[in-house]
């Protein structure tokens, strides 16, 4: 009987003993963590934060850097103010400081934010802390002056996607306008392209009949060039003629220049018109002169 009660004795001893090792060593590990070096660093947003609680985790591209201790609504009673705990053997490792950061110097590289991001599709969010571009992103301005363990703050992916959707909404009306402008444009200038078509085929046909006529005045005037072979003044007078019928046919087919350039084309036309009843008549009028009464020129010899 003395033997047994000594056994029970000593595992009762043993049981209580492991117990109270555990729970030292709990308590140790869990005051090691509650006592971690830390320093406290303070952001603000222009959105909700909905899904971020006390206790969510502040991450440097997916590493665990901190925790939020605080939230609350800022001195503007618009932006959301959120503290978290920066651990400092955590940035120490990472490589972003050598210690915790002391008031009046500088707090955090200026090209660093904080962000809001999601844990899957869960909706529990947490803080994203990493290097953004200061020309893009460049720290939001705030109506009150900000503590100086400031992070500036940058856009969440879900607020640029609302944003941008309702940046489209709002232009679909000046979109929608421009494109009705565009419509009825392109209508004006298919209409006077129609009413231009028409007037080249009217039916009594003037403007194909004057082209018609200073096409075979030219001809006229190149075949009896070619009868009285005049030299040097010949070939220029028929390449003027070749011209004239080459300006005939390249002439444009825009209205306005039509009507102005048809009457200086009927004039030519007389004028070659006479010309060529001329050189018919009397083909040295070339080397005479239009008039008759003056003596021919010497040749020499």
């Amino acid at each position: 009987m003395v033997t047994t009660a000594t056994n029970h004795w000593k595992l009762g001893l043993f049981v209580l003993l492991a117990v109270g090792a555990m729970l030292g060593t709990l308590f140790w590990l869990g005051a090691r963590r509650f006592h971690r070096e830390s320093f406290p660093a303070i952001s603000y947003f222009d959105e909700s934060v909905q899904g971020l609680d006390v206790g969510s985790a502040g991450k440097f591209r997916g590493v665990t850097v901190g925790t939020v201790t605080d939230i609350t609504i800022a001195p503007d009673h618009r932006h959301v103010q959120v503290t978290s705990n920066m651990y400092v053997d955590a940035l120490v490792r990472l490589g972003l400081r050598t210690r915790a950061p002391r008031s009046g110097e500088e707090f955090i590289d200026p090209r660093l934010r904080v962000q809001l991001a999601s844990a899957g599709i869960t909706g529990v969010r947490f803080i994203q802390t990493d290097f953004f571009d200061p020309e893009r992103y460049p720290p939001p301005r705030l109506p009150f002056e900000p503590p100086w363990n400031y992070v500036p703050s940058a856009p969440s992916t879900l607020k640029n996607v609302e944003e941008a959707a309702i940046e489209i909404m709002n232009r679909l009306p000046m979109l929608a306008d421009r494109a009705n402008d565009t419509l009825a444009e392109v209508k004006k200038t298919l209409g006077s392209i129609e009413r231009l078509a028409v007037d080249l085929r009217a039916e009594d046909g003037s403007f194909n009949r004057a082209l018609q006529e200073l096409r075979t005045a030219a001809a006229r005037v190149d075949k009896t060039l070619d009868e009285v072979k005049l030299g040097a003044t010949t070939a220029a007078i028929r390449d003027t003629a070749a011209s004239v019928g080459q300006a005939a046919a390249g002439v444009s087919d825009v209205q306005e220049e039509l009507q102005g350039s048809l009457v200086a084309l009927r004039e030519a036309l007389e004028s070659v018109r006479t010309l060529a009843d001329s050189l018919e008549r009397d083909p040295s009028v070339l080397l005479r002169g239009p008039h008759g009464d003056g003596a021919a020129p010497a040749k020499g010899r």
